[in-house]
């Protein structure tokens, strides 16, 4: 490595190196296959072949210890580099990043700082292999200006935690006038225990601020708490097919019942492909 220069070292494509490695193995062995699926079974293998053999444009070493080599200090610039454009990152750099828990603080900085999607899902990935971060920073990532597929991860993960940050989850909750942060926080609430009033009172205004009815309600279904469902019922008499099912549905988990032909859906296009009409 040491005829490497540093600044090589962001852009270098590991995965265009294994693929270029893959089409050379597979010409080589193409008798050994009955087919190119027998081939794609045998990748894991071929990678592990790849990964722990020396390479000359690595300067005669493997992939494996070309990353082994590499400093801490290195890692995380590296690992920005590897995400930037069309590139992805070594599951070899994210395998050496997972191992050194002494880079963690570095993570969550640079989650907390960054906007890229494809980073930030490498990162926070990074994050959970290495123990996880604090509640509160994955709380901060969701009222950061990102895409809402990262805030979905943050929510996947505060979900397991949802009665130990139910009371700072409410107060932010309380303070925020975002109806696409509030549904996110909201999520993370409907997996607390049912029966606060707290947590009714926010479903409540966010069924009044939301104009996705459906999805409110089914977090109320999932909630739990059966006084929500007279937030429900007035909302059957001005809802498409699709809308009353969610209700319904949502209504029958809170205890209520709802007739089939509580209202005539004959002229609703789903309904009718739902029939058999269309």
């Amino acid at each position: 490595m040491d005829n490497i220069k540093e600044s090589e070292l962001y852009g270098i494509d590991f995965d265009k190196l294994f693929e270029n490695y893959a089409d050379r193995y597979y010409n080589e062995h193409e008798s050994e296959y009955a087919s190119p699926d027998d081939f794609a079974n045998d990748l894991e293998d071929i990678y592990h072949k790849w990964a722990t053999s020396p390479q000359e444009v690595l300067g005669g070493i493997s992939p494996s210890e070309f990353f082994n080599r590499l400093p801490n200090e290195e890692l995380v610039a590296i690992l920005k580099g590897a995400c930037a454009g069309e590139r992805n990152p070594s599951s070899l750099l994210f395998d050496r990043i997972a191992t050194e828990p002494v880079l963690l603080p570095e993570l969550v900085e640079l989650a907390l700082s960054s906007t890229d999607e494809k980073l930030l899902t490498v990162t926070l990935s990074l994050i959970s292999e290495l123990g996880g971060a604090a509640d509160s920073f994955y709380l901060d990532m969701l009222a950061r200006d990102i895409d809402t597929c990262v805030k979905e991860q943050c929510v996947e993960i505060l979900c397991d935690r949802a009665d130990d940050v139910k009371d700072e989850v409410l107060t932010r909750a309380e303070n925020s006038d975002d109806v696409g942060t509030m549904e996110l926080y909201v999520e993370i609430l409907t997996y607390c225990e049912s029966g606060d009033d707290r947590i009714l009172a926010l479903l409540r205004t966010l069924l009044k601020s939301d104009p996705n009815k459906a999805y409110v309600a089914a977090l109320m279904g999932r909630y739990g708490d059966a006084r929500a469902a007279s937030d429900l019922y007035p909302l059957l008499d001005g809802c498409d097919y699709a809308e009353f099912t969610e209700l319904r549905n949502a209504i029958e988990r809170l205890g209520g019942t709802v007739d089939e032909k509580y209202r005539d859906f004959s002229d609703d296009p789903l309904y009718k492909i739902i029939k058999g009409e269309i």
